[in-house]
């Protein structure tokens, strides 16, 4: 399995490096998820929608693997809950651009259902394992929690104490 989702600028609001992601649990699914060849990729993309090929919707040079394991075991929580990712590699997302996260696995047992809400148009991109173009888009999005630290504004001494 292979999902992109981009996530516009205007719903992130600054930049921010980026330790963990949190989902919202759905009803559906179960307990525990176990996810073989796992791994989670962001960067940067300079459209509000993707296509159906997954590499030409990163800004070239911004793909990055923040996260690989051979077998990834999650466990979540109750319905409506939320359960976290913490990624290997932290990520630098720049507060300007649109962001994309891609997950892949090639095989596994249980299942990790969230909440989605429609951001209109193709937000999302599912295909196979390992193939470069996806089988279709979608515009569900899931819900999802960036964690990690703020990036603070960066302002002259003179212009701190004007706003005072």
């Amino acid at each position: 399995m292979r999902y992109q989702v981009v996530v516009l600028d205007s719903d992130i609001g600054s930049a921010i490096k980026i330790d963990q992601l949190s989902w919202q649990r759905s009803v559906g699914g179960e307990a525990m998820g176990t996810f073989n060849d796992f791994k989670m990729y962001m960067g940067l993309c300079a459209s509000d929608q993707v296509t159906t090929d997954y590499m030409a919707n990163y800004m070239p040079g911004t793909r990055t693997l923040v996260l690989s394991s051979s077998q990834y075991v999650n466990g979540t929580p109750s319905p409506n809950e939320w359960f976290d990712v913490v990624l290997d590699t932290p990520y630098w997302y720049n507060g300007q651009d649109n962001l994309l996260i891609e997950v892949e696995w090639s095989s596994g047992s249980g299942s990790l259902f969230s909440w989605q809400w429609d951001g209109g148009g193709a937000r999302c991109v599912i295909g196979g394992y390992g193939e470069s173009i996806g089988l279709y888009t979608e515009s569900l999005v899931p819900h999802l929690t960036l964690n990690g630290t703020l990036a603070l504004q960066q302002t002259t001494f003179g212009a701190i104490k004007a706003t005072f």
